[in-house]
């Protein structure tokens, strides 16, 4: 295995932003967990600067308000913060 820039954009989250929401996305989820009504997830393309990109974090509490395809919309309880997951976690060997 290399070690390639590991905060490369995957593929699929490029996808993820090339969608019109209507609103703007403040970070993008791979493999994400549902814990409740919030999320830990890695995260790609924080808009606030203060998680790089493959950090796992814990979202603040969401419902999701929309699905394209495979993608879906979170928006914080709050109203303030949206997110898109990319990917949600899976424990099936591959």
């Amino acid at each position: 295995m290399g070690f390639g820039n590991v905060s490369e954009i995957p593929n699929v989250v490029e996808k993820a932003k090339g969608i019109d929401w209507g609103v703007l996305i403040d970070a993008y989820l791979m493999n994400a967990a549902q814990v409740g009504n919030r999320f830990a997830a890695s995260v790609y393309c924080d808009l606030s600067g203060a998680s790089s990109d493959g950090m796992t974090i814990l979202t603040p509490p969401v419902r999701q308000v929309a699905a394209v395809g495979k993608f879906e919309m979170l928006q914080s309880l709050c109203g303030n913060d949206h997110y898109v997951v990319v990917t949600r976690f899976s424990s099936e060997e591959t």
